[in-house]
């Protein structure tokens, strides 16, 4: 009888000691509050990751939502995250350890692929026809720590308007537009890549007290030359319900972030299955009509931020890196 509690106690030992080389790995991606785009785009893209990689890499894709592009920066930093969707300007900011980062530099961040442009949706009260309108008013400037935090900063300043001069609501983007909605606040600006599920929500509604403000060329060449990495573009008529019109606005780019550390079979994968599997993403959700592998251009690919190596490997393989 000892013989054979002995005998197990070895063979239990055995499974311990083998089972952890056979251990699913997991992989998370930080994206942003649940009333954005980032969140839901992660949501679909792990979901793609899991049924066509998970297997073949032994691999458990989550997404996780956060405050946005800062707080991922430092998530991802952290090792607390493996991939992370931030803007343009975070990443630059916190690959050199700059404004928010200051002498904290992320040098072993590496990118994977551009995600898709991010338009500004300033969703306001019908009484406000320009940003100077919002002194005085209640403005969502989005939660701290998020990427809209940082662009409301930019763009207000660069129009010389103060955070003094108006009552600035750090509110995570669905709260913020649904304080719109309810007319507890006067505006907010909002980003993502359109359609926008939350903001195609409000602007559902069939009685509205609120609109998504035209901005004019004055105040989009001004705001680009003060920060030129956010661009002027336009959101075509008819992407939300009573929305006729283009509206003129402005947009930056977001990109999907991993660390030299990602294996490069992995990050190879992951750009592979991203790109070549697009209309099952589509499908999954409409955002991703605006992500477009003739957005890995020359920009893109000579970005001040490395390619991972396993990325560069499946863009040389497509011939777009020669």
């Amino acid at each position: 009888m000892y013989k054979k509690i002995f005998v197990g106690i070895i063979l239990i030992s055995l499974v311990f000691l083998v089972c952890p080389a056979f251990a699913t790995e997991f992989c998370t991606i930080t994206t942003a509050t649940t009333g954005g785009s980032y969140y839901p785009a992660g949501v679909a893209i792990t979901q793609l990751w899991n049924e066509q990689l998970g297997k073949k890499l032994d691999i458990k894709f989550s997404a996780q939502s956060s405050a946005g592009s800062v707080e991922n920066a430092d998530i991802l930093r952290k090792k607390e995250a493996e991939i992370a969707l931030m803007q343009n300007n975070v990443v630059l900011w916190s690959y050199f350890g700059t404004h928010m980062f200051k002498d904290k530099p992320n040098k072993n961040f590496r990118l994977l692929q551009p995600f898709v442009p991010n338009a500004y949706h300033f969703v306001v009260a019908n009484d406000i026809n320009s940003l100077l309108d919002i002194k005085g008013k209640r403005f969502v400037v989005g939660r701290a720590g998020s990427g809209s935090a940082t662009a409301s900063q930019a763009v207000l300043e660069a129009l010389g308007i103060s955070y003094d001069e108006f009552k600035p609501e750090y509110l995570g983007q669905g709260e913020g537009l649904d304080a719109v909605r309810n007319g507890v606040v006067d505006g907010i600006l909002a980003l993502g890549g359109y359609p926008v599920p939350a903001i195609a929500d409000v602007m559902a509604a069939p009685k509205r007290s609120y609109k998504i403000l035209n901005l004019t060329d004055i105040e989009r060449k001004i705001i680009n030359k003060v920060e030129n990495w956010i661009l002027p573009t336009e959101i075509p008529a008819n992407t939300y319900l009573n929305q006729p019109e283009p509206i003129k606005t402005l947009q930056h780019v977001a990109l999907f972030i991993v660390t030299e550390e990602m294996p490069e079979e992995v990050a190879y994968e992951l750009a592979k299955t991203s790109w070549e599997k697009m209309d099952w993403l589509r499908k999954a959700s409409a955002i991703f009509n605006r992500m477009k592998i003739e957005n890995v251009d020359e920009d893109f690919i000579n970005y001040p931020v490395p390619l991972h190596k396993g990325a560069e490997k499946y863009y040389k393989e497509i011939g777009i890196i020669k």
